[in-house]
């Protein structure tokens, strides 16, 4: 439900500048509060003007009529507190706004802080995001390509799969190849924890990679590990039958999050508007009805109520709802007749290479795409054209059409059609 805020309060801008992403956040008085929480309105009014692709301390001193010197100590100021995100590239400083989600809500309860009331601010994501469910819904609802996917559970992947599984369907992949590995607290159980309604499940285990997780280390928001003790606490999530949802990139994955049913957001999300279809892993669990015994473990055990049990000649046998499951594997290891088994997707579903496309991908179904494009606090460049136009070559043909229609320029649309003919 929208709310009318102060009209051109430093928040309010703030709120706009956010909403030309395509993970948005709807306006609300709970976002207001959130944002007063999370930053001081001066902070406010200074992230309002920054670019929405990523910048440098000269284009941020220059947006915001200030010396580089002064700009220097606004972005490290509001990076040492993970609201926006700094990246080392080529050896230059890059700084970005990540989205409220997956992005600086989360960021602020990944750890315990004494400089933010924490209770306050759990009280109020759960008012704007599972009360009034307008941000979740858009977020999740908004189109065919969601921020994250299901990552199915390894060991449940019968040998028959095990060798067609690609590396980026690998939780295993994304751990051994990423250059940076962090690990914070779980936003979701830290908020519940304030609500006194957490669960038992391992609180300390949240990953991230490569670039979130280098800055999320540096300024000591997540603590660095290597490979082999994040394989460890993958083991222990899949132990404590918690899901693996991660970013939705085939390539340089920056996130998995091992959720509960109760406390996560992104498994209520799926239960709640149903959109198991478009975030589910390339698996689905199969029941053999012939060794299905009816106990019912499986209906139990399932993290989005895909599986029901069905009486049928005074027998019950379990029956899993494919809209519904999203082929986690959590359920594959509690049959106690092996009738349940993971297999492959007849269609699998379309995997973005890497976070430039998938945010091409999204702006072109949320009708945002020229907020991209023609960021009015970014010089138009040919490299900054050249990288989107990439993304936009590597969308589906239909989603491509969609992409030109939105752009609404000629000189555009013959330089994706000569790009695409060359390819």
């Amino acid at each position: 439900m929208g709310h009318n805020l102060t009209h051109g309060s430093p928040y309010t801008r703030l709120i706009e500048r956010l909403n030309r992403f395509p993970q948005g956040a709807p306006e609300s008085k709970l976002l207001y509060d959130i944002l007063k929480i999370l930053m001081t309105e001066k902070e406010a009014g200074l992230m309002a003007q920054l670019p929405i692709k990523p910048f440098d301390v000269k284009k941020a001193a220059e947006v915001w009529k200030m010396s580089e010197c002064e700009a220097q100590k606004n972005l490290d100021a509001l990076a040492s507190r993970a609201i926006i995100v700094d990246i080392e590239q080529n050896g230059e400083q890059i700084y970005a706004v990540p989205p409220p989600m997956a992005g600086f809500f989360e960021f602020s309860l990944m750890r315990v802080r004494k400089d933010i009331d924490q209770k306050t601010l759990s009280e109020l994501f759960y008012q704007y995001i599972t009360v009034e469910e307008d941000f979740m819904r858009d977020l999740v609802c908004g189109g065919d390509i969601q921020m994250g996917r299901i990552f199915p559970q390894e060991p449940q992947i019968p040998d028959e799969y095990a060798l067609h599984v690609l590396d980026y369907e690998r939780a295993t992949n994304v751990i051994d190849t990423a250059s940076h590995i962090g690990i914070s607290m779980c936003y979701c159980r830290h908020k519940a924890m304030h609500a006194g309604t957490v669960c038992d499940a391992p609180m300390d285990i949240c990953m991230t990679f490569n670039t979130s997780a280098a800055t999320l280390i540096k300024y000591g928001h997540a603590r660095q590990v290597d490979a082999s003790e994040c394989r460890d606490l993958l083991a222990l999530a899949y132990e404590h039958n918690l899901v693996q949802f991660g970013e939705n990139v085939r390539k340089r994955v920056n996130f998995i999050c091992n959720c509960c049913s109760c406390c996560c957001e992104a498994l209520l999300a799926i239960k709640r508007f149903g959109v198991a279809q478009t975030i589910c892993s390339n698996f689905i669990s199969e029941i053999d009805n012939a060794k299905c015994v009816g106990c019912g473990k499986c209906e139990k055990i399932c993290p989005v109520n895909a599986i029901e049990m069905i009486e049928k000649d005074g027998i019950k046998k379990a029956h899993v709802i494919p809209e519904r499951c999203i082929g986690c594997g959590v359920c594959i290891k509690h049959c106690p007749t092996k009738a349940l088994q993971l297999k492959s997707r007849p269609n699998r579903l379309i995997t973005p290479l890497d976070t430039t496309h998938k945010v091409v991908a999204m702006a072109t179904e949320r009708g945002k795409l020229q907020e991209l494009i023609f960021d009015n606090k970014v010089l138009f460049s040919h490299r900054l054209l050249g990288g989107v136009l990439g993304a936009i070559l590597k969308l589906p043909g239909l989603q491509r059409s969609f992409a030109q229609a939105q752009l609404k320029s000629r000189y555009l649309e013959r330089m994706i059609t000569k790009a695409a003919g060359d390819e």
